[in-house]
């Protein structure tokens, strides 16, 4: 009986522990969309993400002005409570055309190419529908 009460308290903890990391996790995802879409009134928005079966994803979040310069392309990948958005180096300046000829299927096919690749494809789908 003393074993199943500690394993039973044992998975409440961990149980919990996960509610407070995921709960954390969404707080910074959150903040850093928010930030993006009230730093620029003008521009798109596009979110990407590339989850292996096994191992740790990638966020993409690109941010595009109305002539599709990439004003921002952040990133954040680790374990969760601990990972947090950080700029892609080299990516904060050029066309969304050039972006997408970087990351290009067959060319990189890495979790972050998925991601920035899905991220590309949300803004061109936002950019049709406003015409």
């Amino acid at each position: 009986m003393q074993f199943t009460q500690s394993a039973l308290l044992m998975l409440l903890l961990f149980w919990t522990l996960q509610i407070v990391g995921s709960w954390i996790q969404w707080k910074n995802y959150r903040t850093a969309l928010g930030h993006a879409t009230r730093r620029w009134g003008d521009g798109y928005v596009g979110m990407g993400r590339a989850q292996p079966r096994f191992g740790f994803g990638v966020i993409a979040l690109l941010e595009v002005s109305p002539d599709l310069e990439v004003r921002s392309l952040q990133t954040m990948s680790g374990i969760t409570v601990f990972a947090r958005f950080k700029p892609l180096a080299g990516m904060q300046q050029g066309s969304l055309a050039e972006l997408a000829r970087r990351y290009a299927p067959g060319t990189d096919d890495s979790k972050l190419a998925r991601a920035v690749r899905q991220a590309i494809t949300q803004v061109e789908e936002v950019r049709a529908k406003k015409g």
